[in-house]
């Protein structure tokens, strides 16, 4: 990977991790199973990853390449209007959510957030296109990371309120770490599609990454602990808390997040020297 390319890797992280997680803090609101607490804490944390999303986007420049990666410049001046969208309404929905008689506004406000959410998503699919198969292949990307991170880690936070309180019930975590799992596994429906499918334009780099996937360690890497160890994890944790076991779910989930993260950087840097989307 490219150092010209690294801002927009950082980008799409963001991206990722701030849609994913919203819309997971909306799902567990409406749910209406879930700790008040627990809920704006997530949030709080969606507010600060959108905060940085919004500086990444502002800080760019239009720009046709990245280190020999082909862009799409007129996709960025939507992105930072989105961006900035997001941050004003992940700070009104942080707010409604410490009301509890507000509970229609709050919805509203998540619903909307969420909406920009997937907007920005599909944006930031559209900058990198050029070089991959189809927009479709960014964007089948981007979304099943944004699911896969915002799943796991608002379940890793919410394995937590049970060493607080242990006479919480089982099932929300039990719900959680099974949607991790069917997550996980689109995404490695998602990461082999792509990596089946040829690249729309061979990317000329010098890059220690720009191999061909089969002879590529780092394609391996992502996806043995970036898919695979998370998917395995995710089942430990699972069957932790259907014995309520809820502190070994909660670590085990602690490292299915760090592995996620390493592996969606892995990703990100392989299609910036590739141009497929994995």
């Amino acid at each position: 990977m490219s150092v010209e390319s690294l801002p927009y890797t950082v980008l799409l992280l963001l991206a990722q991790f701030t849609a994913g997680t919203l819309a997971f803090v909306l799902y567990t609101q409406v749910r209406g199973t879930f700790e008040p607490a627990f809920l704006r804490t997530c949030m709080w944390l969606v507010v600060g990853s959108a905060i940085l999303l919004m500086l990444t986007a502002l800080a760019l420049d239009p720009s046709r390449d990245a280190g020999g990666y082909a862009l799409d410049p007129d996709a960025l001046d939507p992105l930072k209007a989105l961006s900035m969208a997001m941050v004003l309404f992940s700070v009104v929905y942080a707010f409604y959510l410490r009301r509890d008689d507000e509970t229609f506004l709050a919805t509203a406000t998540g619903a909307t957030a969420t909406g920009i959410g997937v907007a920005i998503l599909i944006v930031v699919s559209t900058l990198v296109r050029i070089p991959t198969w189809s927009v479709a292949g960014p964007l089948l990307m981007m979304f099943a990371g944004a699911i896969t991170l915002g799943s796991f880690t608002v379940a890793m936070i919410w394995g937590h309120w049970y060493l607080v309180k242990p006479t919480l019930e089982e099932g929300p975590l039990n719900e959680l770490t099974l949607i991790c799992i069917a997550a996980v596994t689109f995404q490695l429906f998602v990461t082999a599609l792509n990596a089946i499918v040829p690249v729309g334009t061979p990317i000329e780099s010098d890059a220690l990454l720009a191999v061909d996937l089969p002879a590529n360690p780092a394609f391996w890497l992502r996806i043995g602990i970036g898919i695979v160890f998370p998917l395995a994890l995710a089942y430990m944790a699972y069957s932790s808390s259907k014995e309520r076991s809820m502190m070994s779910a909660t670590g085990l989930l602690y490292i299915a997040v760090g592995a996620l993260l390493a592996g969606e950087a892995l990703g990100r840097g392989l299609l910036f020297v590739t141009g497929a989307a994995v």
